[in-house]
């Protein structure tokens, strides 16, 4: 449906001369993009309504989509796979956040597990992104920084003494990149750069 929508809109695009015939495969798959990404980040801010999550929702949606563009890790194959799953797993975060809270030494450790993860791999070069050696360097050195900063922003909350909900949720989101990293590992959706 998605599809059908940006392929319609791109060829009245094209009927108009906004755009040239060769760039509507680019424009449509850029659209295609904004469109699934903005269903997908909607839904996640509803059901943090839903589940009167909505701030610490915000919170996970920064620092995840944050880490996880340069990070790369498991993609699903379809949209509906990549949209159910991630509903899913976002249900799940809500339900073990607090879960976690109450356990810090735990969601601390995992958390130092997950930053020093996403310090020795960096990126996962999916095949669909095929990244040349100095692109995946430059991914890698970005989800490095990326992840410090995030880190030291949990620490500063920490230090400042900030509710613990926000910062499970921003821990959170750092554990799901990294386990999302090992699971494209394992299930072998990397590229390996010559």
């Amino acid at each position: 449906m998605i599809e059908k929508m940006a392929i319609k809109i791109i060829n009245q695009m094209e009927i108009e001369k906004i755009i040239s015939k060769s760039s509507c495969e680019y424009y449509e798959y850029a659209l295609i993009g904004m469109v699934e990404h903005a269903i997908t980040v909607g839904s996640m801010l509803l059901l943090g309504m839903i589940f009167r999550q909505f701030l610490p929702t915000i919170c996970f949606i920064v620092f995840f989509l944050s880490l996880r563009k340069r990070t790369g890790g498991f993609h699903a194959n379809k949209f509906w796979q990549c949209y159910l799953g991630t509903v899913i797993t976002y249900i799940a975060v809500m339900q073990i956040v607090p879960m976690i809270c109450i356990k810090q030494p735990i969601m601390y450790g995992l958390l130092f597990f997950a930053i020093t993860l996403i310090c020795i791999i960096g990126t996962i070069n999916h095949p669909n992104i095929d990244m040349s050696k100095s692109e995946l360097q430059e991914s890698k050195k970005a989800a490095r920084l990326v992840v410090l900063m995030e880190a030291m922003i949990i620490a500063v909350l920490f230090y400042l003494k900030a509710d613990i909900l926000y910062i499970g949720y921003m821990s959170v989101a750092i554990i799901l990149c990294a386990f999302l990293m090992c699971l494209a590992k394992f299930l072998k959706q990397e590229v390996c750069v010559k």
